[in-house]
């Protein structure tokens, strides 16, 4: 239903019993058996007296009762042997009550479109009535730019048009996770929110374990393919509007693109100078697609969910890219952004400038998987202060190192208890670059990245999104190295005031996929029992950013299937949570410590709530006080790594 029609409002039941401001019980009629199973996690209204003002509330639970089957007249129907077996089921059609528990919201002022407190009870014998889509758009959707499409209000039975939206500033300011089981939708979600941000202008460093996000950039094959293409092909004026704006693209980019610091041209899109993978027709489309759904939310589709009038909704998204001006609708600092860059890359180690010797201890140990003790500290800090040239760096470095622990002195004609300790780190560290570089990673030079990207001014400034592919890095000692690298050196430019959010730097969202490998908990300790030293490093850089980024413009996105399983200082931030099936008590216990909004109903809710659906709470939400089911928007971006499928693969190939 479009906003500003009409609907008739389902009547459900009448209140009886007991009231308060908190909660209110209702009966309702179920001949066919079909009320039962669309009522719960349903929103309903009580109108009260004042015009325009309805008390909001969602329904809990439901059950039946039925005062002639109790249990003191068990004794009757088990002893009566033909009457009572017959007896029971027409008793249980004619006399069974049908209750439903409800928990107030709020009292819903249409006028200032707003909930507050309920005061005072409702009043038993008041008619109960489904919400309706045109208010709970109002409560839960916000049809502006800087509010994120996420799905819809999910109401088991019943498919609403009521969306949800999520504050952009909240999550990329904020902080927000998002966690569920394998298989329940988490890396969906986390693709809708990249999606969603990445046209809405928020710069994102995605540090993705198993390229579920490295096609962000392009549109999903089979979606445009499906939907779009002959629609496309067919309309010569959209044919040359697209051509005109791949013209001007390159034009913008200029007549040779150029890969970033000796990064792999191809790998970031670019195999075709002439024609990069995102000015395609297909990536160019799906650019329009999301502005158009940007400036009116009446345009998102979710193509997961089956619609009558499909054919409809296409050609409305065809009419109005026809009319999108994106010199007059876009920011121009949008309309030529590139979307992505990746890279499969480790950090570079070397002395950085402006950086004391520790950062690169620190490095040192993370990638060898060792730590250094404080004296072969003393040691470091000497060698890395008085290195014969300042370019020094991976290999190179290492090496010079491991020559300054072979020329160590004897001490008391002895080797140096710290030598054989120092080469081995050394070692170790410089095996594992090589392992890396073998396998396709290279160097990323830290300042130059974080400047480049975060800079209003930097070479990667009109760059949407960095992505990290991590999945060739052979370890998650590697993985957390590269974060502990990228994100501490951000947040030190960014404390110190080198970089300043809405001067000379952009505000960044920092995005951690699979956060249990990467700033875990707990750890799976070294043979001392110290915490691994790559695990300290990241988790201190996560920290640093989770406490006080926020008012540097320096934000965290936390995903994970094991929530009891990542550092809880950083989880426990995040100001909005998206929450997927969790049925794990353990899970179940960290969230309910995390989340002050979340009600015990909400959390017996998460152990069955279906795939693609997911109950959403904090401050994104255009009504905090509420946390709806959403059933999630299907992706518009292709995805990464398929889900494997061996079984069903040989078969197919047999066939």
């Amino acid at each position: 239903m479009n906003e500003g029609e009409g609907e008739k409002l389902m009547a459900l039941g009448i209140i009886f019993g007991e009231t308060s401001t908190r909660e209110f019980y209702f009966l309702f009629g179920d001949a066919d058996g079909q009320r039962q199973n669309q009522l719960k996690f349903a929103y309903v209204q009580v109108n009260l007296q004042e015009e325009g003002r309805i008390v909001v509330a969602s329904v809990v639970d439901v059950n039946t009762d039925n005062p002639l089957l109790a249990k003191d007249t068990a004794k009757f129907y088990s002893e009566a042997e033909g009457t009572g077996i017959t007896l029971p089921d027409l008793m249980s059609r004619r006399f069974t009550l049908y209750q439903a528990k409800c928990e107030v919201i709020g009292i819903y002022d249409s006028e200032r479109k707003e909930i507050n407190p309920l005061t005072q009870p409702i009043r038993p014998g008041e008619k109960v009535e489904l919400l309706s889509e045109e208010v709970l758009n109002e409560l839960f959707s916000e049809n502006v730019p800087w509010h994120l499409r996420l799905g819809y209000v999910e109401t088991p039975g019943i498919q609403t048009q009521a969306q949800v939206s999520l504050n952009a500033d909240s999550i990329l300011t904020m902080h927000a996770s998002v966690f569920g089981m394998t298989g329940m939708g988490k890396t969906t979600t986390t693709a809708v929110l990249l999606e969603e941000l990445m046209f809405r202008g928020a710069k994102t460093i995605v540090f993705d374990p198993h390229a579920d996000y490295v096609n962000l950039d392009q549109m999903r094959q089979g979606l445009y393919e499906d939907h779009f293409q002959e629609r496309v092909e067919n309309d010569l004026d959209l044919k040359k509007k697209i051509s005109e704006y791949r013209d001007y693209m390159k034009e913008r980019w200029g007549d040779k693109v150029t890969p970033w610091n000796d990064f792999d041209l191809s790998y970031n899109g670019f195999e075709s100078v002439d024609s990069p993978a995102e000015l395609t027709d297909k990536n160019i489309f799906y650019r329009w697609l999301n502005f158009c759904v940007i400036k009116d939310r009446n345009l998102m589709i979710d193509f997961a969910r089956t619609s009558n009038d499909l054919d409809t909704q296409l050609d409305n998204v065809i009419s109005r890219i026809r009319e999108l001006n994106l010199g007059e609708e876009v920011p121009n600092e949008l309309v030529g952004r590139r979307l992505a860059i990746k890279f499969k890359a480790f950090p570079t180690i070397q002395v950085y400038e402006g950086k004391s010797p520790y950062f690169t201890m620190r490095l040192i140990e993370a990638i060898a998987g060792e730590g250094f003790t404080e004296a072969q500290e003393g040691y470091m800090i000497e060698w890395l202060t008085t290195l014969p040239q300042n370019d020094l760096a991976d290999r190179n470095l290492l090496n010079h190192l491991d020559t300054r622990a072979d020329r160590m002195p004897l001490v008391n004609n002895r080797p140096n208890s710290s030598q054989a300790p120092l080469k081995r780190i050394i070692n170790r560290a410089n095996r594992t670059t090589n392992s890396l570089i073998a396998r396709g990673c290279k160097s990323l030079d830290v300042t130059q990245f974080v400047n480049d990207f975060c800079e209003n001014t930097g070479k990667l400034s009109k760059v949407t999104t960095a992505i990290f592919d991590l999945s060739d890095l052979e370890n998650d000692h590697a993985r957390r190295a590269l974060i502990y690298a990228v994100m501490e050196f951000a947040f030190d430019r960014y404390k110190s005031k080198h970089l300043r959010m809405g001067e000379n730097a952009h505000p960044v969202l920092f995005a951690l996929e699979e956060a249990r490998t990467l700033i875990p908990r707990q750890e799976e300790s070294s043979t001392t029992g110290e915490m691994h030293p790559a695990t300290r490093a990241a988790r201190l850089a996560a920290r640093q950013i989770a406490t006080e980024g926020r008012k540097m413009g320096l934000g965290m996105l936390v995903i994970s299937q094991k929530p009891a399983a990542v550092d809880p200082l950083t989880v426990s931030q995040a100001n909005t949570m998206i929450l997927h099936r969790v049925i794990n008590p353990d899970d179940q216990a960290y969230i309910r410590t995390v989340s002050e909004s979340l009600s015990n109903e909400n959390l017996n809710t998460l152990k069955t709530v279906d795939a693609g659906v997911a109950i959403v709470t904090g401050n994104a939400l255009k009504t905090s006080e509420m946390s709806p089911l959403v059933k999630i928007r299907d992706r518009y971006s292709e995805p990464g790594t398929p889900k494997p499928s061996p079984i069903q693969t040989l078969w197919e190939e047999r066939s």
